[in-house]
């Protein structure tokens, strides 16, 4: 269940004990330089369901590690339809990009309530500079990023609608499920409930919320998934990884640095 990754804390986690640093950005500091990269930390924040981060347009003073729960990407169309961008989940570091204005070019709202750890822009440039393995790491998570967006791309472009459906619930799947399981021992094999909606559907693919229902009925008659009020469950995996032209590899990037 997705509540199973809520990390409930009665104060602030210390990065040197956070369950989900070796998906975040301080993954490869050293524990002994731990203390200081927590220094440039301003706070955690928790954002209720549905709530912005940030949105389109606006200046944002801070950019965050998502420490637990999920935040849709988006950006707004001239038409003033959404498309969705992506998914984040635990681990993503959010809200670097922007215009050299610092303009946030895209907006992010939770899609479940959310915590975050809030790190100052002006000491980004400073943490950086201050830590290679940082820096590294940021490359990496660009890396990671556009070869989801090659994917994502492919996926909305050239694929049909269960397709794209298909593709967009078994990579949100597999990357929580990665989360889980790096925090277990083995392979973690409970059924995960994605917090996505039909119209988090429709906009991450580009198709009606209409059309999304009856694909999502088309699904769960081949018992690959079910539903629930804002809740999506993955049932069958392997087929609907084939469904989906789904390849873990090629949204996972070696590190190289």
């Amino acid at each position: 269940m997705l509540a199973n990754i809520k990390v409930q804390q009665p104060t602030e986690t210390q990065c040197a004990e956070c369950p989900i640093r070796k998906m975040a950005l301080f993954k490869r500091v050293p524990e002994d330089q731990l203390e200081s990269t927590q220094d440039h930390r301003s706070s955690q924040i928790t954002f209720p369901s549905r709530a912005h981060l940030y949105r389109e347009g606006e200046t944002n003073d801070f950019v965050y590690t998502l420490f637990d729960g999920c935040v849709k990407l988006y950006k707004t169309l001239k038409n003033g339809k959404i498309q969705g961008m992506r998914s984040a989940s635990p681990g993503d570091f959010l809200g670097f990009q922007g215009d050299l204005d610092g303009a946030m070019h895209h907006g992010a709202i939770a899609l479940t309530d959310t915590i975050v750890c809030a790190f100052p822009k002006e000491d980004v440039h400073r943490m950086l500079c201050e830590h290679k393995e940082i820096a590294s790491e940021m490359i990496m998570k660009n890396a990671q990023m556009m070869a989801f967006c090659q994917e994502h791309l492919l996926s909305t472009g050239a694929k049909i609608a269960i397709e794209r459906i298909a593709f967009t619930l078994i990579e949100l799947n597999h990357r929580f499920k990665t989360l889980l399981s790096s925090k277990s021992v083995g392979q973690y094999e409970r059924i995960i409930e994605l917090p996505l909606t039909q119209e988090d559907l429709a906009d991450a693919v580009g198709l009606t919320s209409i059309h999304v229902n009856r694909t999502l009925k088309q699904l769960k008659d081949k018992q690959l998934i079910s539903c629930k009020k804002g809740r999506i469950s993955v049932l069958n995996e392997k087929e609907l990884m084939l469904l989906a032209h789904f390849n873990p590899d090629r949204i996972h990037v070696r590190n190289i640095l």
